[in-house]
């Protein structure tokens, strides 16, 4: 998987590189199959701004957080808006399928 990682307005340092990765890597739980990550971290006064978009096959998920506080905070509240939306896409995937196959066990 392909991870973009971009600053605006401070320097990006290998301890949030890290953060982000161990944050992603625990995404590919829902989806395994991410094709890329783009991950924008912002600075504009006092608040810190992380945006993340997730790529997959059929899904593209994004996820925004904002904090006063610190950069990882908000790299958190992002990664707690992807998971919420990876968790429902995969139980829609898993719902879909078991419909299906009720529908054609009744049917014989």
């Amino acid at each position: 998987m392909d991870i973009r990682i971009s600053g605006k307005n401070f320097t990006v340092t290998e301890g949030m590189k890290g953060h982000l990765k161990e944050k992603i890597s625990k995404l590919e739980k829902y989806a395994p199959r991410l094709l890329e990550t783009h991950v924008v971290l912002k600075k504009e006064k006092l608040i810190f701004d992380a945006e993340m978009t997730l790529l997959a096959k059929n899904l593209r998920a994004y996820g925004e957080g904002r904090s006063k506080e610190n950069v990882y905070t908000a790299i958190d509240q992002a990664c707690s808006k992807l998971e919420k939306q990876l968790k429902k896409y995969r139980e829609k995937v898993k719902d879909h399928h078991k419909k299906l196959a009720i529908d054609w066990a009744r049917r014989r």
